[in-house]
This record gives C-alpha cells, structure tokens and sequence, in this order.
C-alpha cells in the first residue's frame, strides 16, 4: 500500500512538472525566458505619465507572451549602435532587437552586417514611401518620423530671420552664439543635421559644406546628445535659445504647458523650404538569442495599439497609417509642406562617404 502510494505520489509529482513545462512552452513564445532591447534612454519618455506607457508597450508584452523584457539604455541611438557592432565583431551578440535606427544609422548597421532581414505581419499598415525613405531592403521597420529643424524660444530670437532662415545666417556669431547642436559621431540627431547641412550645400547651392562649419565653429555649442543639448537650450543662464532638434516641439510644448511660445524652422532658399525627414526604424539583430520572440516585439511595436502611444509620448509622427494624429500636432512642422532633401542623395552616396564626411568633421569642429 505505502509503496503504491508511493509510485502515485512520484506520477503526481511527473504529470506536474510536465503539464507546468507544457504549459510555459505551449504559451505565445514559450519557453523564451528574456528579450532584450537595446534602445536610447528618452524612448517613449515624454508623456504624462512615462510608467504607463512604458508598461502599455513593455509589460504588455511580457504578460502576452510570459516573458521578461530587459531594455538596455543608451544616451542615443549611434550609442546603442555601436555597442551592438562591438559585441557582433567578438561574437557575444547580447541584444534581440534595436530601436531608434534612423534613416542614416540604418546605412552603417548594414554596412556592419549585424542586422537579420524581416518582415513584420502588419507591414502593410506601413506606407511604401515611408519603408523606402529608411530602409527598401528590409532590414529594419519604420516605427515613427520627423523633421529635422531649429526649435527656437520666440521672444529671443528675431522671428523674421527664422521664418527666411538659412544655413548662411549663422555666419552671423551673433547668431550662431545662440545655436547649440549635437556630435554627430556619436548623436543621430546630430548625424541627421549633418547630412541635412551638407545636402543643401553640395545638391542645392553648390558650395563646400565645410565652409558652414568653419566659419561658425568658434561660436556655436555642440553637444554629445540631443538630451544634451535639450539641457542646454532649457536652460536660460545659457544664452542658446536655438537647439538643432524636431519639429515636432513646438506641439509638444502646446500640449504640456498650453503654450505656443516655440517656434520650429527649416532652411529657406528661392522660396522652397528645404528639410530633413528622420525615419527611426526598429530591427532583429542577427544571431538574436531569442529570434522568434524578437519577430513578435516588431511585429508589437508596429501595431495600433503601440503606435497610438507614438505622438504624445515620443513626439514623431506614427508610422502605422492606421494611427489618427491627436489635436496638439496642428503646431508640428508637417514632412508633406516641404521638400525632403532626403531625396537628393542616395543611400549609396552616403554609405560610400559618410565616414570620410565624420572625420572630416572632426578635423574640423572637435580637433581631430
């Protein structure tokens, strides 16, 4: 009898542990314990209430699919980049998926070769123009975009000349003595800025880019990131009340504090306002630990239900077009009122001189 008891109790015991290793990999990604992330620090930082979004987009997806997610901060994208090149190049390929890959990063992962081809079930939901302005290949998704702009403080600065603004206008030191912009070597928004500058001088005006940065080098602050920088634009014992940032601000602003006291501005030449678009893409890196899982993040992130948490907390425009764009965004520079200089250079172009353009301006800006 005890041994019989015995042998129940011991087929008990199996049939649970059984049925609990049944259940946890007969859930959505089971028996995927951990994806990691890695991101920039602001992602989805500035709404109102940064912990729920955080968990609407997270911890919703650790209950769907009973998993942990472990998101890796960096102070920008280039940064997050980098350290997954790094690990790539000594074979310890720690993170799954990358977000915040823009339009110009996306040109140097490739070139590193650390990112896996997908495409994401809901794809269709992401306009053609919009994949073909990040990546037409398929390596990375967009998830959101925006301009490219100098957000300024109104009362501070003459709104005349940002209305007419051009590059040329901050040989003014003046003027210039009020800009603080980002590193490009180590800041999307700063490498978006660059590529932005050098368009416009070498497709549209036909003159040598380094002459902007030559002449207003001794007067302008550079940052090493856009939060950097942010920082420094805020604050008023500064004296830069110009920050190379999004158009997108001024909404913000209006949405926060109901005020409409900031201004966003292109460039301006023979009456087309000339802008940068800024395409951010989310990817799979290749050999993910948990591939699969980082299939389902993408796919996630791409949905309505994420993407609705886009404009008021990551102040870009949504890339899912099934995505209706809140009230605030009536004081956002619209991408379809300018013309993209995007179009005027090529990935290829990019991808051949991007390097060379960086050391350049090096050499030129931070001595080498």
């Amino acid at each position: 009898m005890r041994l019989s008891m015995r042998v129940v109790a011991t087929i008990l015991v199996i049939v649970a542990v059984a049925a609990t290793i049944a259940y946890v990999f007969l859930q959505p990604g089971g028996g995927e314990k951990r994806l990691v992330i890695y991101t920039y620090e602001s992602l989805l930082k500035w709404g109102k209430d940064p912990e729920a979004t955080w968990d609407k987009v997270f911890g919703e997806f650790e209950r769907r699919y009973g998993v942990e997610v472990q998101v890796v901060e960096f102070p920008d994208a280039r940064e997050a980049l980098l350290a997954a090149i790094e690990e790539a190049r000594r074979g310890e390929v720690k993170a799954d998926v990358i977000i915040g890959l823009d339009n110009l990063l996306i040109v140097e992962a490739k070139e590193a070769g650390i990112l896996e081809k997908y495409t994401p079930s809901n794809i269709n939901d992401i306009p053609d123009w919009l994949i073909n302005a990040l990546d037409p290949d398929g390596y990375a998704v967009p998830y959101d975009y925006g301009l490219i702009a100098f957000v300024y403080i109104k009362a501070k600065v003459n709104e005349t000349i940002m209305e007419r603004l051009r590059f040329e206008d901050f040989y003014d030191p003046q003027l210039a003595g009020m800009l603080v912009l980002e590193d490009p070597t180590k800041s999307s928004t700063g490498l978006s800025f660059l590529l932005w500058q050098i368009t416009v001088y070498d497709k549209i005006l036909g003159k040598d880019w380094k002459e902007w940065w030559l002449k207003v080098r001794d007067h302008v602050n550079v940052q090493p990131s856009w939060g950097d920088a942010y920082d420094v634009f805020l604050d008023e014992a500064s004296g830069r009340p110009i920050v190379v940032s999004y158009g997108t601000d001024p909404a913000y602003s209006y949405y926060f504090y109901n005020d409409t006291s900031m201004g966003a501005a292109v460039v301006t030449y023979n009456g087309k306002k000339y802008a940068w678009l800024q395409v951010e893409g989310i990817a799979v890196l290749k050999n993910a630990p948990h591939k699969d899982l980082a299939e389902k993040f993408v796919d996630w992130f791409l949905s309505p239900e994420v993407q609705a948490e886009i404009p008021l907390n990551n102040w870009m425009y949504p890339a899912n077009s099934r995505v209706q764009l809140p009230e605030p965004y009536k004081y956002a520079l619209d991408p379809r009122d300018f013309e993209i200089v995007n179009t005027y250079i090529s990935n290829e172009e990019i991808s051949q001189h991007y390097r060379e353009w960086l050391n350049t301006w090096m050499n030129l800006v931070a001595g080498g």
